[in-house]
Formats: structure tokens, C-alpha cells, sequence
């Protein structure tokens, strides 16, 4: 997911009448209350955040990383129709062109690879560039470079600056090194840094990657326990296509005002990351509520779709937005979009139903209402403009992400989002709640059902 944020609270107040007819609305109301809180339950009752996690296991461990484009994402795609198909729904594929990749794999004597960004204008090959690694601290002078560096594959530490960074791989090189590996280094958030293609000037014949922090921090044990020798391959892929996939369930009685309501998610990762949180548990989530609404008559028309090349610029998404003809956007009323709804990390406290400028529309509404009815104050509205939901919000759908995030009140542009989002860390193991799956689950599958649910006279007023 890509990230940039200004989140806020909100708290509200309820004003009584004080008019004779102040007891019939308030029966009304209370009947009203009393019969939402039981279409709520139907979902409640029935959503499993093990379910969800089990599509998270699978997307995260049996397939990994799914950069956009790549195999991995194919394969997710598949899983995901595959799914909505047993479920019982019409099950279409989105295909669309994306830009090329580099990606390269770094291997160890023992058998473990890692997947790190390739830069363009090194040594792109799946012919291996072998040798031992060393740590060379700064590399921004010739003399930072021990004299037996030749044949040696360097791990810098990046400088924060492109020019700075590419004064590093200079060096390194003109030095005699035979492979360049850049780490990436702590955000001024606190986040990790996530792996990427260095982008050079000069062209090498000497592969240069791009590391994420942890990967740095790996490699640095592994030269301090002893030689670690490497082999550097990398493969640039071309004529790419990325994928969307479409579950629908049309409406039980279709007429011609009858709406569109959107579950979406994306099921790419970055290079190198698993992705279990960013954003399988989306996916996972998603799948889930495809499972509990397979039953339910609607008057209106529902789609599951899981997005390809989000993190490559939000492309899956707005490649859908585009196709559709004004009277198609038109129908659709909604668009709920879970972004990294699942993480164990303790300072993203609360779970955000975020849009892109911050007013309230259906989405919001109905998910913040359903979270006081089920008396779960985990649920927020907030400000966010980094996601899936954006191409919806710019067409004029209405739209909003959630995600669980942390924000101090003391000032709105301090958040804490999970540390290990978009590297190799961002496993179940270390970055899935199954109590926070839950809420979430809750939260958005009652907010949704009481966007969607078919109209019973007498029972849903």
C-alpha cells in the first residue's frame, strides 16, 4: 500500500426534542436501532477471522511475494477466482499492461534466497555473479574502501539522496567491487525501508540491488558470523500484464435504478515481501464476507474484486475506474476498500475508515454505525490518500479505506502504522492479529450488509 496520510477523530453529540412527538420518534428510532443490531448479528455470527487468515496463510506462504505483473500475482489471482467461484459467483478477469520489472535473487551456500530490486542500468543476468560479501561503512570517498574489495560484493548502507547513493555505487566499483548491494534504511516514521531498483546515471556491468532494511541487517549477522559468499542473479521481465478479478452477485429483483455496491482489495505485494498484512489480509477479509453474503438476497448488485499493481501507482484500480462509462459509475453506490486490516502492531490502536478528503459519505456511515451498534470503538473516520479508494473518490464514487493505524491527538500528522509493512517481515508470524481480523471483519461485513441488504417491508424499517 502506498502511504501518506492526515488522519483526525471525530466525536458527535445526539439533541432531544423536547416536542410532543418526541416519544413517537424515539420508538421509531429504538425499533429501527432494534432491528439493525439484528440484521447485524446475521453477519456477526458467521464471520471467522481463522477463514480469513487461512487465505492469508496461503497468498503470504504458499505464494509469497506477488509483485505486480509477475507470476506470483497470477497465482494469487487464481486463488482468488478460484474461491469466489465455489462460492458461486460470476468470476471475470481484468487484464491490463503494466511497465517492466527488475528483479533480482540473491542466494546463499545454504539454500536461502532473497528477493531484492534490480537497477536497470547494473549487471541485469540470470548468469550468477558470485563472491563474499563485506559491510563498508559510508562509501562516499574513495579511501571509506578496504584495499581487498575487488572480486568483494558491498553492502552500503544507502545514503538518503539519489546523488548520494550513486557517488556510493561509484565508488564501490571504481574500487573493484564485483556486486553492489544498497541497503535501505529506517524511515522517519519508524518504518522499515523496503527493497527497490536503484535508480543510476552510469550504466555497470557490475549488478547493483537495492536491499530492504532488514535484509541489510541479515546480511550484516551473516558476515559477522563468517564469510557469507553470495550469488547474484537478476532477470528483467517484459511485456507484463497485471490483473484484476471480478466476483458478482446481481441483485435477486434488477431494475433499472438498482445500484452497484464494491468489496475490493488488493492482492499484489512489493518486491521482496510476503505481504501478509499488505495486503492478503484485505484479500483474506474480502474472501470471507464473498463466503457469509454467498446466501443473502440483495436488492442490490454486489462485487468482490481484488486489484493487481496497486503498489505500482494504484493501477489495477484505475484501470477498472477508466473502463467504466458514466452511467456505470453512476450505479455504483458504494466502495469499501480494506487496505492492511489485520496487524499485531500495538500502536495502530484503532481501525480507519478513511477518504480521501475527510467528509463522511455512505461508506464511512455505515461502518462507523455498525461499529456503536455492536458497542466496538475500535472503528474511526479519518483523512487518507493512498489507496484503492482514490481513482473511485476522483471519478465521484463514494469511497473509503480501511486500515488500523495509530494517531496522536496531539497532532494529526504524528501516525503510527505497522514497522514492517512492505519487507520480508511482513509475515502472519509477526504482523497478523486474529483479534483485530475479527473486529474488522465485523465491523466492515455489518456496515456493508446494511448498505446492501434486500428491503423487507416492515422488518428493515
Amino acid at each position: 500500500m502506498k502511504k501518506s496520510i492526515l488522519a483526525y477523530a471525530l466525536a458527535g453529540a445526539l439533541v432531544f426534542s423536547a416536542s410532543p412527538f418526541a416519544l413517537p420518534v424515539a420508538e421509531a428510532g429504538t425499533a429501527t436501532a432494534a432491528n439493525n443490531a439484528a440484521q447485524d448479528q446475521k453477519i456477526v455470527k458467521r464471520v471467522e477471522a481463522e477463514r480469513a487468515i487461512e487465505h492469508v496463510r496461503y497468498l503470504s506462504e504458499e505464494i509469497g511475494s506477488r509483485p505486480g505483473g509477475l507470476e506470483g500475482e497470477k497465482e494469487a489471482a487464481d486463488y482468488v477466482a478460484r474461491n469466489l467461484k465455489s462460492y458461486g459467483y460470476d468470476v471475470e478477469y481484468q487484464y491490463f499492461p503494466v511497465a517492466d520489472q527488475y528483479i533480482a535473487d540473491v542466494a546463499f551456500e545454504d539454500g536461502t534466497s532473497w528477493e531484492m530490486g534490480a537497477a536497470p542500468n547494473g549487471k541485469v543476468s540470470k548468469e550468477a555473479v558470485s563472491g563474499e560479501a563485506i559491510y563498508v561503512a559510508g562509501g562516499l570517498k574513495a579511501a571509506d574502501f578496504p584495499a581487498d574489495t575487488k572480486g568483494k560484493i558491498v553492502l552500503l548502507t544507502r545514503e538518503a539522496t539519489t546523488a548520494a547513493y550513486r557517488t556510493q555505487v561509484d565508488n564501490a566499483i571504481q574500487a573493484g567491487a564485483a556486486g553492489v548491494i544498497l541497503q535501505s534504511v529506517v524511515g522517519s516514521r519508524g518504518n522499515y525501508g523496503s527493497t527497490f531498483s536503484p535508480s543510476l546515471t552510469k550504466s555497470y556491468d557490475v549488478p547493483v540491488y537495492g536491499a530492504a532494511y532488514v535484509q541489510g541487517e541479515w546480511l550484516k549477522e551473516r558476515i559477522e558470523k563468517g564469510a557469507a559468499a553470495l550469488d547474484l542473479t537478476a532477470v528483467r521481465y517484459t511485456d507484463l500484464q497485471s490483473v484484476n478479478v471480478i466476483g458478482t452477485k446481481k441483485a435477486k429483483t434488477k431494475t433499472a435504478d438498482t445500484k452497484e455496491v464494491l468489496l475490493t482489495a488488493h492482492m499484489d505485494s512489493v518486491v521482496g515481501a510476503p505481504g501478509a498484512n499488505d495486503n492478503a489480509s484485505g484479500v483474506g477479509l474480502m474472501l470471507e464476507l464473498a463466503r457469509v453474503y454467498k446466501g443473502y438476497n440483495t436488492d442490490k448488485d454486489l462485487k468482490f474484486i481484488a486489484f493487481g499493481s496497486e503498489e505500482r501507482g494504484l493501477l489495477g484500480a484505475r484501470y477498472y475506474v477508466d473502463q467504466l462509462s458514466q452511467p456505470e459509475r453512476d450505479e455504483i453506490e458504494a466502495v469499501f476498500n480494506p487496505d492492511m486490516v489485520a496487524t499485531k502492531y500495538e500502536p495502530a490502536k484503532n481501525l480507519y475508515a478513511m477518504t480521501v478528503d475527510g467528509s463522511k459519505n455512505i461508506v464511512t456511515d455505515s461502518t462507523v454505525a455498525a461499529g456503536a451498534r455492536l458497542g466496538n470503538s475500535d472503528i474511526l473516520p479519518g483523512q487518507f490518500g493512498s489507496s484503492d479508494h482514490v481513482p473511485f473518490h476522483n471519478a465521484g464514487i463514494p469511497a473509503a479505506l480501511f486500515i488500523w493505524m495509530g494517531i496522536d491527538s496531539w497532532d494529526p500528522l504524528v501516525y503510527h502504522i505497522e514497522k514492517v509493512y512492505h519487507t520480508p517481515e511482513d509475515t502472519i508470524e509477526d504482523n497478523i492479529s486474529g483479534e483485530r481480523m475479527q473486529s474488522a471483519l465485523e465491523i466492515i461485513g455489518a456496515g456493508l450488509f446494511d448498505v446492501i441488504r434486500k428491503d423487507v417491508p416492515g422488518k428493515n424499517k
